[in-house]
């Protein structure tokens, strides 16, 4: 049984990448290693307001990929965050799994050789739902970075939940926020011919579409957003908003991040808006709230 793991290039993506899904996981989450499919992450945050969807090709790791049948690993998402945090750039990792000591190996070659050890957790296998196969209204592409300036704009408003209403229409995006008689609107329109290239590098709508989301959980699915080129997001009407990092094809970043309710008022009124989405839609239930979108898009 085989299960070593090398890699020899991009080592800071690939840290900035594990770091960020374990700012939205918290606590564990469950890799399925695989011979043909690579590395897999699908996993909610304990909130089960945000989810992250993660793929890494075989192809990515350019010093090997030895793995001679699919693996279900489940580790603490903070421990790995430390763990890779001690990378260097130019160090190669070495990913081998212990299964007789239930234990991954982590080893950092470069001007120092270092060892880390992590145990494996009881962990169980979930049933969530792959991105690529949820349908959305509205789509649209945006510059490596932008993203990121735009939450940071709306957060300004603030507010005991402060939130972000993203509306979209062909060629024009909105972001959104309001609190206690403070206002901000950012809108981005894809570049027209002989005009600076836009930040938006297409929008696509099936007529007008918005949701509310939350800025506090937004700004940890953004953590990456300087790291890759673009980001794609797409979402409809008070549904989920996906977003997708993608390197290459061959490591492929993505969240759903709940919506927030549309009556959202006065500081009472937030609190009540957010227990009635962690108990009353409960996604403990198989996760029925992403089965209902799915239900209403086919």
């Amino acid at each position: 049984m085989t299960l070593n793991i090398k890699l020899e290039e991009d080592i800071d993506l690939f840290t900035k990448v594990l770091n960020a899904a374990a700012a939205v996981l918290e606590d564990e989450g469950t890799f399925l290693i695989t011979p043909s499919d690579g590395v897999t992450l699908r996993n909610m945050d304990k909130s089960r307001f945000a989810m992250v969807d993660l793929k890494i090709k075989p192809s990515f790791f350019k010093g090997s990929f030895n793995c001679d049948k699919d693996y279900i690993i489940t580790i603490q998402m903070q421990d790995l965050k430390k763990i890779l945090q001690r990378a260097r750039k130019d160090d190669t990792l070495t990913l081998e799994l212990n299964e007789k000591n239930d234990t991954l190996n982590f080893l950092f070659e470069g001007p120092v050789k270092k060892k880390f050890v992590l145990p494996l957790q009881a962990g169980e296998e979930t049933s969530l739902p792959d991105l690529s196969s949820l349908q959305h209204s509205a789509e649209a592409k945006l510059k490596g970075g932008a993203l990121t300036e735009f939450i940071k704009d709306a957060a300004i408003i603030g507010g005991h939940h402060p939130a972000v209403k993203i509306t979209a229409e062909t060629g024009k995006l909105k972001f959104s926020s309001a609190h206690d008689k403070k206002e901000v609107s950012i809108e981005i329109t894809t570049s027209k011919e002989g005009e600076l290239q836009s930040d938006a590098l297409e929008i696509e709508a099936d007529g007008i579409c918005e949701s509310l989301y939350s800025v506090d959980t937004f700004k940890n699915l953004i953590l990456v957003d300087q790291a890759f080129t673009s980001v794609s997001l797409a979402f409809k009407s008070d549904h989920p908003l996906k977003l997708v990092y993608n390197h290459n094809d061959e490591l492929i970043l993505g969240y759903l991040l709940a919506p927030m309710q549309p009556d959202v008022g006065t500081e009472e009124e937030e609190d009540e808006s957010d227990e009635a989405l962690s108990d009353e839609e409960d996604w403990d239930e198989e996760d029925e709230e992403f089965e209902d979108w799915d239900d209403d898009d086919e």
